[in-house]
């Protein structure tokens, strides 16, 4: 029988979709580079849902499909809003969008954490004592509808990390969720500038 996950851990967990014990260090993402979007000076209010969206972790499960998808949107927005590139976001239910926004967007992809089985059980049997590892990737689309024009535009990235479970990894978890944030500011500004080229996030005049 496993140890029950660090409170702490919970929201860090969850986001990465890992059915953990114990507590973990998250390294920082792997395959995208930082850059810099250009700046808008229209900040829209966007509402996000998850769509046709698959998430599988070896070993088990801790969250649903559609609760890490659902997360992935909220650290992305998260990240957006922080970076000044949308006013305000909300999450709705799929095929409940309201109109009152000015974009709505959807996710939908693959998240799959790769993973030890063996020693996952080793690790539980000893209470987290001995580590094991999670490689997670991340295959994000995003799907973006302008409500007043009905244009639709579209981006995508590829990411991975990898999460160590162990023990006394609780005294990384304030590295983990900068690790986290950073990784997830990344995909956010990658996914941002796709649909901006695009046309998406401008203002009429200035998207043409």
């Amino acid at each position: 029988m496993t140890s029950p996950i660090c409170p702490p851990l919970r929201s860090i967990a969850a986001a990465c979709g890992m059915a953990l014990s114990g507590c973990a260090y998250i390294s920082d993402g792997t395959k995208l580079g930082p850059i810099s979007p250009s700046a808008n000076t229209m900040k829209p209010m966007v509402e996000h849902t998850v769509g046709d969206f698959a998430f599988t972790l070896e070993g088990g499960k801790m969250v649903t499909s559609n609760l890490a998808g659902s997360l992935i949107n909220q650290n992305v927005m998260d990240a957006w809003q922080d970076k000044g590139y949308i006013r305000d976001h909300e999450a709705v239910e799929p095929g409940e969008f309201t109109g009152k926004a000015d974009y709505q967007l959807t996710l939908s992809g693959s998240q799959y954490g790769d993973s030890s089985i063996g020693m996952q059980i080793l690790s539980g049997l000893t209470l987290t004592l001995i580590p094991y590892t999670v490689t997670q990737s991340y295959d994000i689309q995003y799907t973006l509808a302008d409500v007043k024009t009905g244009k639709k535009y579209s981006g995508s990235i590829e990411e991975s990390n990898k999460g160590y479970v162990e023990l006394f990894m609780l005294f990384a978890l304030p590295f983990s969720k900068q690790n986290q944030d950073a990784m997830f500011g990344r995909i956010g500004d990658h996914l941002y500038d796709q649909l901006y080229r695009q046309g998406a996030f401008q203002a009429p005049s200035a998207a043409q």
